[in-house]
């Protein structure tokens, strides 16, 4: 799904099957391991969660959504907890000219595998350009085997593919979370590579 409206629609439906009400235990020990304070930018948002996290443990945080209701949720959500966080309506494959090269790390889960195919290239390269020189992502992305999508399936060799060129690959591990359902996920630690 590439249109506003038709995330927006599941938002208003409460059929974001997505929307966790917690952190996977990986962001935890991500962020506890984190000894500076960090402008985190959070593509495809959603409601906040991740995004929430980041803010709470002192970090300065950008979430981009382009579906309307997620980001005003994430800005109800945020007065609520007494969170700070700069919440965007916004396409991840062409963010806002004023990110560019001013985020330190990129927190990803669920957003790369919910593009289709033919946007995936746009949304890392403009991920690339937002981060700082010393910066990187972060991804958390899940091989579930399944045809279809979204959330579309991200092996290791195609997310291996997709990265030429635009991030070095300095890290991958498997790692395992609480949820049943997210068997086979992996963390990737990714360098843009400056041209």
């Amino acid at each position: 799904m590439t249109d506003p409206n038709a995330w927006n629609e599941r938002y208003a439906e409460g059929s974001d099957r997505w929307t966790l009400e917690r952190v996977p235990a990986v962001l935890e020990q991500l962020i506890a391991i984190q000894r500076e304070r960090h402008r985190v930018l959070v593509p495809g948002a959603g409601v906040g969660v991740d995004a929430f996290a980041w803010a709470r443990a002192g970090h300065d945080v950008v979430a981009l959504d382009f579906a309307p209701l997620a980001v005003t949720a994430m800005r109800t959500r945020a007065s609520e907890l007494g969170v700070k966080i700069e919440a965007l309506e916004a396409d991840v494959t062409a963010p806002p000219e004023q990110l560019r090269g001013i985020i330190d790390l990129v927190w990803e889960q669920t957003c790369l595998c919910a593009l289709p195919p033919d946007q995936r290239r746009a949304y890392l390269e403009a991920m690339a350009t937002i981060l700082r020189p010393s910066g990187s992502m972060v991804a958390l992305l899940w091989n579930h085997g399944d045809e279809g999508g979204p959330p579309f399936d991200m092996p290791p060799v195609l997310v291996e593919e997709l990265v030429v060129g635009v991030f070095a690959i300095r890290k991958r591990e498997r790692v395992a979370d609480g949820l049943s359902t997210r068997a086979n996920q992996y963390l990737w630690w990714l360098d843009p590579i400056r041209r």
